[in-house]
Formats: C-alpha cells, structure tokens, sequence
C-alpha cells in the first residue's frame, strides 16, 4: 500500500530543499464559494437572490493540516467546508488555484509556493490477470496480518509513496497576505461562526481554510510563518 499525503508530496513534488509548512486535504464537495457571481456550490448566480453564501464582508480581519480543518456536525447540522473560496470576482487567482477534481487533493503551502495537487491515477489491475485463488489469498493474508498485529509498514524497509501531480499553484510572490480570519456560515450548518486562516492574493481573492477553534488558528498561522 502506497501512501499518500505529506510524505507522498515531499518525495514525488516538493523541490529538492523545498519544506512543507502546511497540508490541507479537501474535496470537491467540501469547497464552497463566497464569490460575486458564483452561488455556494460555485455554480453562476441567478438573480441577485441566487447567492446563499454570506456577503464578501461577513469574513473579519491564509494552509491546515487536515487534522485541524472544518468542524464535524452537531444535531443533524452539516458538515462545515474545508475551504472558502471568495473575492469580488469569480475569474481570480483563488478560483484557478481550487479548482475541482476527483477523489481528495491537498492545498500546499512552501515558501516558494501555494498549490492544489492530486495523485495520479495508476492504472487498475485487470481482474482477468488475477485468478480467483490468488484474490482469496492476497485476502486471507491481509487478514492474517491484521489478526496477528503485523504492520503493514515493517520497520527498516522503505515505505512505498504515490506519486503527486500538480493541479495548479500560484507563485509566492502572488499572495498579498497570511493572516487570521472569522466568517459566518449559512443556515444549514450547526456551527455557523467559525474561525479561518486566509490567504489573501494580489488580485483581491483569496480562499479561507476553516478550523474549529481559535488557537487552531492561531498555531495554522505560526506554522504558515514557518514557526511550526
């Protein structure tokens, strides 16, 4: 099993010398849009009532590690984005940097660079090449494995990683500012007021990535300033 995430991104895309000071998973479905003519889901508004995201102001005062993204629901509410992308316009910098793909990508911070990557595909093994007792045996020894505690990642051995594509990434020198952000989530979230870090480009976009508590904030911000 190959692994994926912040290993896999520092083998296979990272320059040599190059650091990770953040790492934020997200989906197509978990990226939503505070943009003058794009609606919540990122679709063209239709009529100036079309927009159920809260006002370009709404958002006071820019990368999360997974662990600390968005919030879980409570009482049936949704769950909250991952990523916010806004600004006065939908054509910027934030909308060419998020755009959707399928399966998980990863918002990555370095000082040379913010990008959106993904895996490559690899190609699926035909199942014709495989004969029925060989799939029961690759099953019953990933069961035996798991039974008798064996990792699947044996100490002295090299780990496996997939290989990372860039979707789209926006030169340093493109970001305007880094800082702390607060921001209201419509109705059908149970957790409405949440916190962000914000990355704000040049063009006057910029994409918020949501955490559940202030001083989640606060640590995404140190470790963006290469304090983590």
């Amino acid at each position: 099993m190959k692994l994926d995430g912040v290993l896999a991104i520092r083998e296979s895309w990272c320059l040599p010398g190059e650091p990770v000071l953040l790492c934020a998973g997200t989906t197509a479905s978990s990226t939503r849009y505070d943009l003058t003519g794009l609606d919540w889901q990122g679709r063209p508004e239709r009529g100036a009532l079309g927009k159920v995201a809260g006002a370009f102001g709404n958002a006071a005062a820019g990368v999360v590690d997974a662990a600390f993204a968005g919030s879980g629901p409570e009482d049936g509410g949704a769950d909250a984005p991952h990523v916010v992308v806004w600004g006065p316009q939908a054509a910027g910098i934030a909308t060419r940097l998020c755009q959707p793909v399928p399966g998980v990508s990863w918002l990555v911070l370095t000082p040379r660079r913010l990008a959106q990557v993904t895996l490559v595909e690899e190609p699926a093994e035909p199942e014709q090449e495989r004969g029925f007792l060989d799939r029961v045996s690759g099953f019953a020894k990933s069961a035996r494995d798991v039974f008798s505690g064996k990792s699947a990642y044996p100490p002295h051995v090299p780990v496996a990683t997939a290989e990372v594509t860039t979707v789209a990434e926006v030169p340093r020198e493109h970001i305007g500012a880094v800082s702390l952000a607060e921001r209201k989530l419509p109705r059908q979230y149970q957790a409405r007021d949440v916190h962000a870090l914000r990355v704000s480009f040049v063009d006057g976009t910029g994409i918020d990535v949501l955490t559940s508590s202030p001083e989640n904030a606060h640590r995404l911000l140190a470790m963006a300033n290469g304090q983590g």
